[in-house]
């Protein structure tokens, strides 16, 4: 007889949010079976991301039904401070399996309701909490995403994301324009972004608003420009790499283990930032350097290069990670 195994659930977003789509790449790959979904205060929720028999509709309903708790960052996404969810879990005997990112989860987390297991996405998270002695397992985030050959890099895209990528310009769009003057190559560079109100007077330069779905996120383009300023989990990143396109991302850690370095451009320093809940390491760059890194990759032939990344992508899926994160969860 197969034993059957605990139910795992999380309060997800259902929009195309960084952890929405985190949320999504959960249950889509067999690790989530139910969720609460929560409206996410600016962007509308996506109903067929989930079927019905998978939602719970009362925070009741997911309790009674759901064994293990699993969390992206904080326990509710509609409120980072709201543990009582947690507190619910533990007063029923049933575990909490917290993935922090540690530049926005609340922390230091009262010890009542600290969870059972802790998941680190990436090893700057694992150092983080590891100098206030918290050990945890570190799994990287598997990607799941349709590959393209990319044979020559004839168009960039960038993606500013929502108002919440802005701060200390997370994604790097604001390093982006500033470098646009310094770019001598005829590139095409089209810039996906929420906000409306941005604008770029440049002719090389596209603004895309609104949402792109997301099986169609990296179908479009060659390369893609993400030159972060902080966290250590950076899903697109390995979204775009897994999909065959060029990277052009920040020298920094733990970006710089598992990217091929040629295109990683070098901050020009490191600087300890308080931030929300605690000191985070923010990355500056030079907007030259950026631009130089742009006209060499213009035209270049990334043949090899995009099969790299479709190969590291494979090998990063959740048909290779699935059951490791399973065992992690229940163990």
């Amino acid at each position: 007889m197969v034993e059957k195994r605990p139910v795992v659930g999380s309060f997800v977003l259902a929009c195309n949010t960084g952890l929405g789509i985190l949320a999504k790449s959960f249950y889509d790959g067999g690790v989530v079976d139910k969720v609460f979904v929560v409206d996410h205060a600016k962007y509308e929720s996506h109903s067929s991301w989930y079927p019905d028999s998978s939602v719970c509709k009362s925070v009741r309903e997911f309790i009674d039904c759901v064994d293990i708790l699993l969390c992206f960052e904080v326990p509710n996404p509609s409120n980072s401070l709201d543990w009582s969810i947690v507190s619910s879990f533990k007063k029923k005997g049933k575990r909490v399996v917290l993935m922090p990112m540690y530049e926005s989860t609340p922390f230091p987390i009262p010890p009542e309701l600290s969870p059972d297991k802790w998941i680190f996405p990436s090893e700057l998270d694992s150092d983080y909490y590891a100098k206030a002695g918290i050990i945890g397992d570190t799994l990287r985030v598997p990607v799941d995403v349709r590959p393209r050959q990319r044979t020559k890099v004839k168009k960039f895209i960038h993606n500013a994301g929502s108002i919440g990528s802005q701060s200390l310009d997370r994604n790097g769009t604001n390093l982006l324009i500033k470098a646009l003057p310094y770019i001598k190559s005829d590139v095409e560079i089209v810039i996906r972004s929420r906000d409306f109100n941005l604008k770029v007077e440049d002719p090389r330069v596209t603004i895309s608003t609104g949402d792109v779905p997301y099986e169609e996120l990296w179908e479009d383009g060659d390369a893609f420009i993400f030159v972060e300023s902080y966290n250590g989990l950076s899903l697109p990143l390995q979204e775009a790499y897994a999909a065959g396109m060029l990277v052009i991302a920040g020298d920094r850690f733990p970006i710089n283990t598992w990217l091929p370095n040629e295109f990683l451009v070098e901050p020009d320093g490191i600087t300890n930032y308080r931030y929300v809940y605690g000191n985070i390491l923010k990355a500056d760059y030079n907007e030259e350097n950026l631009a130089g890194m742009i006209d060499r990759a213009n035209g270049m032939d990334i043949s090899e290069y995009s099969q790299k990344g479709i190969s590291w992508g494979i090998r990063n899926s959740w048909e290779f990670l699935r059951e490791e994160y399973l065992k992690v969860i229940q163990k």
